[in-house]
């Protein structure tokens, strides 16, 4: 994360020189588009595998969670607008972890204000666009907020090996049992949101208020993002299973071309990680 982005980018191109061919048929094509995946529709306590929506429990239970779970001396509050919020996706992101404790953890639904979620300019390894922070002035975009433990924010920094960490000043504001944050934890993409003509992309699958981006699916930004990797004839299908065939080849293809077309991320209150 305290690399510059020329040092990043030689050291993500070596990684993936050694990164193996993987399989790739329907059921990856179906994962990349899939993203950000599911999601209960409020707050949820994760237990290890388990997703117990807090409107589940009783006003005793949800008190004692908030109580144990939201303890600002033990965890950080890191804002999730992507696949981190998805209980599927993090609970294998947690299952390492060997303390019972640091594989559980407290989800609140809310809005992030002034802020919308765009896709990035950069395709992950399985092979969807996904979540990156774009200011945005009178939006108020659905985020998730995770009270993560020293070692679960750790590990969940090792996942997210194309962004930068770091502080962001911001409202955040609960869906529930009310209150808010005016600064949270996120990890933002260092290549910026995905601008094929100069212009944001936000992701479909983030449902927002006051959205001033234009918005596209998960199908349509693969489709951009294969023509400017691939070539005009590519389309999304072909650049996820170039992505998972031949990574050594496809990376420095989408280096190129789908990094080079992000909008870097500014904003007045964030204060990146710098090591």
């Amino acid at each position: 994360m305290a690399l510059g982005d020329a040092e990043f980018e030689s050291h993500f191109l070596q990684l993936t020189e050694r990164l193996p061919a993987r399989p790739c048929g329907p059921e990856q094509l179906v994962r990349a588009l899939g993203y950000p995946w599911e999601r209960p529709p409020g707050s949820y306590l994760l237990r290890g595998a388990e997703a117990v929506p807090l409107a589940a429990l009783g006003a005793e239970e949800r008190r004692l969670a908030r109580s144990r779970l939201a303890d600002p001396a033990e965890r950080t509050p890191l804002l999730a607008i992507g696949s981190n919020a998805a209980p599927g996706a993090l609970a294998a992101k947690l299952a390492p972890l060997a303390a019972e404790a640091d594989r559980e953890l407290l989800a609140l639904a809310g809005r992030l204000h002034d802020f919308d979620v765009a896709a990035a300019a950069q395709p992950a390894l399985y092979g969807s666009l996904p979540a990156t922070l774009l200011p945005s002035p009178g939006t108020a975009v659905a985020a998730t907020l995770l009270w993560v433990t020293p070692a679960q924010l750790t590990q969940i920094a090792w996942t997210e090996l194309n962004y930068r960490l770091g502080r962001l000043a911001a409202r955040f504001e609960l869906a529930e049992g009310g209150g808010s944050f005016d600064q949270v934890a996120v990890f933002v993409s260092r290549f910026g949101c995905f601008a094929p003509a100069a212009e944001p992309l936000a992701l479909a699958a983030a449902p927002a208020s006051g959205r001033r981006a234009a918005e596209a699916t998960q199908a349509e930004l693969l489709d951009r993002a294969a023509a400017l990797a691939l070539g005009p004839r590519a389309g999304g299908w072909d650049l996820v299973r170039a992505i998972h065939e031949d990574p050594a080849a496809t990376a420095p293809r989408i280096a190129a071309t789908v990094w080079r077309a992000g909008l870097p991320f500014e904003a007045a209150g964030w204060r990146p990680f710098e090591g």
